[in-house]
């Protein structure tokens, strides 16, 4: 069981609704539980009661804020609170690269269902305030996933308006439990057992004048007793029960019990939207916020814990409002103060955006001055959607007079891929000046900016004149002399100057870390382990790898975190650790936003892609490339969309040897999307090229696409070019790829002499340590040379190095003795076995259209008769059904 956020303890006046707790009991026979009432009925605490009640059932506990707005931030702490409860839970379904490539509803939900599909057992999803989970998106998702959500998945949903999805389909099928402010209502006897508790008995007529004034309403229950504990008998009697003169009268009778000192602390924190003592402590200048919140809690004056934060409060809306309107009525003249010291304090905790949410309720001038905070720390931690966040909506000549707004926009935008945006701003520049105002208003800015979006832009296809980074390196400004030196560095490493790029990579680092920018300097780290891992230098690549990660262990899940754990886990799946990387992937893909890398949103999208491809989890894998290659329509990367096509070649192989078949229909395909055949006949690749990694990566996919196809020769043609030419280059590690298929390729043409040859000069020129889980996994076949080698005795490969890849070297397993099975295929027809194979390739719905050539709605038609000839009720359980069950040739 999972409580992330609901409370462990019961407090004053709180009473166990047993016939409520029943019902709730019947939610494991329904999809979706839904809570439905107005805010004071009580749900959070029901909810909480409900949870220790089923402490023997896995409990998975979200309670949302405002910022659950956010599809992104509401699904990443949805897949956070699922992991608690379910650690290999598959989070991958939205980040804030799904929300730029506009990832539809259709997409995230079957991600989802499929995730939810994955695991064994009954399982509770308890999502509390949900009415603060307003986007369209959010809505859409839950609608689609709860009219195909497992039989053994159930979700309990408490909010204070009708979610904005159709719940009649639910009502229709019987997989809707309604729980609302009727259902939630007192009775008399939990009436009686609320007075007790705080220490009142109520007769008879005191009872009935409650119940028929309140109709049940749990808050005017409460506040009614409340009142009359502090004040007596005649308080009740005076009471009328409405909403919301029910709530002023309270706070109006509790207020005016309470000590000149409590009551000044009461409306002073009312400032603040949620809050610890310390933050109290800081902003009313006091040392007994503890003790103060302490006693508010056991007097059950309406303060609840927030749940997200241990130690942190809010008080209840109906309280808070009363509260706020009563600040401003009595204290006017400390409003300001109060949102000031709050923001002032955060901004030291490093609370930005809460310091933010302060800010904006202080003068303009106040506001701007933590604004400039604010953007100055998210550009030294590379949280470059938070700058976009909070400066895009104001004016652009506010912007372009604050150079310390107008910097860390532009370079924001740029790395993230906005560039039409950021040209914009530059072309503002141009025509009216640098900003005047701030610490970068210096004659380098605009230069530097522009060499910026021009590198990230344009790519390999830009060149950076040699006397341009010399200048752009010394110039005065110290923060642009650090931004440019990495921006130099990334621009040698495109263009393969290893040499340069290191030179201006540690001279970045240094400077970078000095100045306080995190993230830039994980920039340079990931450029000097690039420099050294394409070199071949492999050692210091994983040192540098491993310090890096150490270095930043104490900052999770910032952007430079981020960065280094990708490149951490790249380092495990070399190892052949591929649990610990795929933990690793999984864990960030989430994180994964517009401020990383592409080259490591690029790696970790593929790694965890291939990792789940050699699991035999092939619809998982498939929807993550297709996810990449939706983000990289975001910008001129032709170089990663040759990437991708060589990983969809070599699951495609993959997948082919696991099935034991050669049909070839999806190696096809996969060549005539990414133009394989027209790039063979134009002769791409028949003379050597200067490093050119688009050129190589199509190459190689060129040449296993030629491999599958038995046309060996060409195949071995292709990459013998791209050796040559990498060699000239000197880009050590891919010239090892491309060998190792290059000695497998002679090892298929049965020149077994030449293959074992040339991986003899191979293991001479790189080590046997390079031969690596990635060399194996990119060089299919490459184990079978070694296995010949080592036969013939021509090499003798170290015990370590063997048990390190026991699973590779593992010879393949006899084929099991066949046992009758009813044919997978026989009550098929022929079309419904075509979608079939679509749909165990990882195809959605979509796809499977077009590659079949049917409607959408005939491919659901074929894909629900599947199903019910299979006896499952997912895609998932489909395709586990389908490769238990032999293949016999399908009706007609």
């Amino acid at each position: 069981m999972t409580g992330t956020s609901s409370p462990d303890r019961d407090t004053a006046g709180r009473i166990r609704r047993r016939e409520l707790l029943h019902l709730l009991d019947h939610s494991h026979d329904f999809a979706l539980t839904l809570l439905l009432a107005p805010a004071g009925f009580g749900k959070s605490t029901l909810l909480q009661q409900w949870q220790r009640h089923r402490s023997d059932s896995r409990v998975a506990w979200l309670t949302l804020d405002a910022g659950d707005a956010d599809p992104v931030r509401f699904f990443r702490r949805m897949g956070q609170t699922l992991r608690q409860t379910i650690p290999r839970f598959d989070t991958v379904s939205y980040n804030h690269l799904s929300a730029e490539i506009a990832l539809p509803a259709t997409a995230v939900a079957e991600a989802l269902e499929q995730a939810f599909a994955a695991v064994e057992g009954d399982l509770y999803l308890l999502l509390d305030d949900f009415q603060h989970a307003r986007h369209p998106l959010i809505q859409q998702v839950m609608a689609l996933l709860l009219e195909r959500l497992p039989a053994h998945v159930h979700f309990v949903i408490a909010t204070r308006i009708h979610p904005d999805f159709s719940l009649s389909r639910l009502k229709l099928d019987d997989r809707l439990l309604l729980i609302d402010g009727h259902d939630l209502r007192l009775t008399a006897a939990q009436v009686m057992e609320l007075g007790q508790q705080l220490g009142l008995e109520l007769d008879q007529a005191q009872l009935e004048h409650l119940l028929t004034l309140t109709e049940g309403w749990m808050a005017g229950v409460k506040i009614a007793l409340l009142a009359q504990a502090r004040t007596g008998r005649q308080t009740l009697e005076d009471f009328s029960g409405r909403q919301p003169e029910v709530v002023d009268y309270f706070a109006h009778v509790v207020l005016r019990d309470l000590s000149a000192a409590m009551h000044d602390f009461v409306l002073c924190t009312a400032a603040l939207e949620q809050f610890d003592a310390a933050l109290c402590d800081a902003v009313l200048e006091r040392d007994d916020s503890a003790g103060r919140l302490n006693s508010i809690m056991e007097q059950a004056l309406f303060l609840q814990e927030t749940g997200n934060r241990p130690g942190w409060y809010r008080y209840h809306p109906l309280f808070q409002d009363f509260l706020e309107n009563r600040l401003r009525i009595e204290m006017p003249e400390r409003l300001e103060r109060l949102h000031v010291a709050a923001a002032e304090y955060l901004l030291r905790q490093e609370e930005m955006d809460m310091a933010l949410a302060h800010a904006r309720q202080c003068s303009p001038r106040a506001f701007l001055r933590v604004l400039r905070e604010c953007c100055a720390w998210w550009l030294r931690k590379g949280d470059y959607p938070a700058i976009i966040r909070s400066l895009e909506p104001l004016p652009d000549e506010q912007i372009m007079e604050e150079s310390d707004l107008l910097l860390p926009l532009v370079g924001a935008l740029i790395l993230s891929r906005r560039f039409n945006q950021a040209r914009y701003y530059l072309d503002a520049i141009n025509e009216q000046g640098p900003a005047r105002e701030g610490r970068f208003s210096d004659d380098s800015t605009p230069t530097f900016l522009d060499t910026m979006l021009q590198v990230f832009q344009h790519d390999t296809d830009f060149r950076l004149q040699e006397h341009n980074a010399v200048l752009l390196s010394s110039c005065r400004h110290h923060d642009i002399r650090a931004f440019a030196l990495a921006i130099i560095a990334y621009h040698y490493l495109l263009h393969a100057d290893f040499a340069q790029a290191r030179q201006y990579g540690l001279q970045a680092k240094v400077v970078l870390g000095q100045l306080g920018y995190d993230y830039l300097e994980s920039y340079a780290d990931l450029i000097l382990i690039l420099c050294d891992r394409n070199t071949g230098h492999i050692f210091p690549a994983i040192e540098r790898a491993e310090n890096f990660m150490e270095r930043l262990r104490s900052r999770p899940n910032t952007p430079a975190w981020v960065n280094a754990r990708i490149a951490v886990g790249i380092v495990r799946y070399e190892q052949n650790r591929l649990d610990d990387a795929q933990r690793l992937c999984e864990e960030l893909i989430p994180l994964v936003n517009t401020s990383c890398a592409t080259e490591l949103i690029v790696a970790a999208y593929i790694t965890l892609s291939r990792l789940l491809a050699l699991k035999g989890e092939q619809t998982r894998a498939t929807r993550l490339v297709e996810q990449l290659k939706r983000i990289l329509q975001l910008g001129n990367y032709d170089r990663f969309v040759a990437q991708v096509a060589c990983e969809e070649l070599l699951q495609a192989l993959m997948r082919e040897k696991i099935q034991g078949t050669h049909k070839g229909e999806a190696i096809e395909r996969i060549a005539r999307q990414h133009q394989l055949p027209e790039r063979l006949a134009a002769k791409t690749w028949v003379e050597n090229r200067a490093y050119d990694e688009g050129w190589e990566r199509y190459g190689l996919a060129t040449a296993l696409y030629l491999r599958s196809r038995n046309r060996l020769g060409e195949a071995e043609g292709v990459l013998v070019r791209l050796s040559a030419s990498l060699r000239q280059s000197g880009v050590r590690s891919r010239v090892l790829i491309i060998d190792a298929n290059l000695a497998v390729v002679r090892y298929l043409r049965e020149n077994h002499s030449g293959a074992i040859e040339l991986l003899q000069r191979l293991i001479e020129e790189h080590g046997l340590i390079c031969i690596n889980r990635i060399v194996f996994d990119e060089a299919p076949g490459l184990v079978d040379v070694m296995r010949l080698a080592q036969k013939q005795q021509s090499l003798v490969f170290p015990e370590i190095y063997l048990a390190v890849f026991e699973d590779v070297f593992m010879p393949a397993a006899p084929a099991a003795i066949a046992h009758p099975a009813p044919a997978l295929s026989a009550a098929l027809t022929g079309k419904e076995a075509e979608i079939l194979e679509f749909l165990q390739q990882g195809l959605s719905n979509n796809e499977i259209s077009q590659a079949s050539g049917v409607a959408l709605s005939t491919t659901k038609w074929h894909l629900k008769n599947i199903f019910a000839k299979l006896g499952v009720a997912n895609r998932t359980a489909a395709i586990l059904r389908a490769a238990q069950l032999p293949m016999q040739k399908p009706l007609h």
